[in-house]
């Protein structure tokens, strides 16, 4: 094939054309960046143009799709640090506030002379509700670091911490444990068309679905899903004493809200500007004890996001379930 189109033999360029081809082996790229590397295959192959500079022009293009996700982790992760060191500074003004506003009492306690015990009760008081702000404080920082500033629902922090907890929790009770990773299906197309602040609104409306099912399922059910951003338009959902066969079954209840949702743009007046725009999403399904060779976290999300690729290869906006090697 590498012959018909015009490749020259020993060349750079075969090597490059093959290793370009195999990419849809490679586990450590997600979907998009297969597809665009294999979209650069077809180009080149189309233009038939094996110049030196081409070639460079090749490599650079490569080397921004891989480093794309990392490099939007890296923009996330500062965004996120920046929104916690506003807080962390804000935080210490308040208390420095309340340091000052507890000296002025005290002191004006001890010179105000009186009774011992009133005087006393009085700094305890002022120690207290220095104590109380402090720990609230503390607990909203806490909170802060384990949600996703953007959609409002756990972020990759939380998941982590969250899924390790329930994979533990699973293998010691021999009780199944779902995951499905969710995708938005076009995403980068639709930040194309209608710019990334559209986009992050389509990422907080797919994130305030997933919290919503959450926490219907444990209102009405008593169960415990976990749904959080896992990076970028991915979203993780984690559910404890499932099965995959129902994970599915909650996971095209998901994918069908979500394409039900009549989504509306406006500008930033609120002023609305295109309605009924749709947003699709693919969903892998895995269970831990069926779909692992070993009962461990990245075997379970590998295996979800194996089903996810292949609701994306399978045409898109469907529920696929991990399904064993042949």
């Amino acid at each position: 094939m590498l012959d018909r189109v015009g490749v020259p033999r020993e060349s750079k360029w075969r090597g490059l054309i093959l290793y370009m081809r195999g990419i849809k082996d490679y586990d450590f790229l997600d979907n998009e960046q297969k597809e665009q590397i294999q979209a650069l295959v077809v180009e080149v192959l189309k233009a038939r143009d094996f110049s030196d500079d081409k070639f460079k022009e090749i490599i650079k293009a490569n080397g921004r799709i891989l480093s794309a996700p990392w490099n939007q982790a890296l923009t996330r992760t500062l965004k996120e640090t920046a929104s916690l060191v506003q807080e962390f500074q804000e935080t210490l003004f308040r208390h420095k506030g309340g340091v000052q506003q507890l000296e002025s009492v005290t002191v004006e306690a001890v010179e105000s002379g009186g009774d011992v015990e009133r005087m006393l009760g009085t700094i305890r008081r002022g120690f207290k509700e220095m104590a109380d702000m402090i720990e609230r404080d503390a607990e909203k920082m806490v909170a802060m670091s384990l949600t996703d500033s953007l959609t409002g629902i756990h972020n990759r922090r939380a998941f982590d911490d969250h899924i390790a907890k329930a994979v533990a929790g699973s293998v010691a009770t021999a009780q199944p444990l779902a995951l499905f990773m969710c995708d938005i299906d076009h995403f980068k197309r639709f930040n194309d068309a209608h710019g990334h602040r559209i986009g992050d609104q389509a990422l907080v409306v797919v994130g305030s679905i997933l919290k919503g099912f959450a926490e219907e399922i444990k209102q009405l059910e008593d169960r415990d899903v976990f749904a959080a951003r896992y990076g970028g338009e991915e979203f993780a959902v984690a559910l404890a004493d499932i099965a995959k066969e129902e994970a599915e079954e909650l996971a095209e209840i998901i994918r069908s809200k979500i394409e039900r949702y009549n989504f509306v743009i406006r500008d930033p007046d609120g002023q609305i500007l295109a309605a009924g725009i749709k947003i699709n999403v693919s969903i892998g399904v895995a269970e831990l004890l069926t779909d692992c060779p070993s009962p461990g976290v990245d075997h379970l999300v590998d295996a979800a996001d194996k089903a996810l690729y292949l609701a994306k290869s399978s045409g898109r906006n469907q529920v696929r379930a991990y399904e064993r090697p042949r």
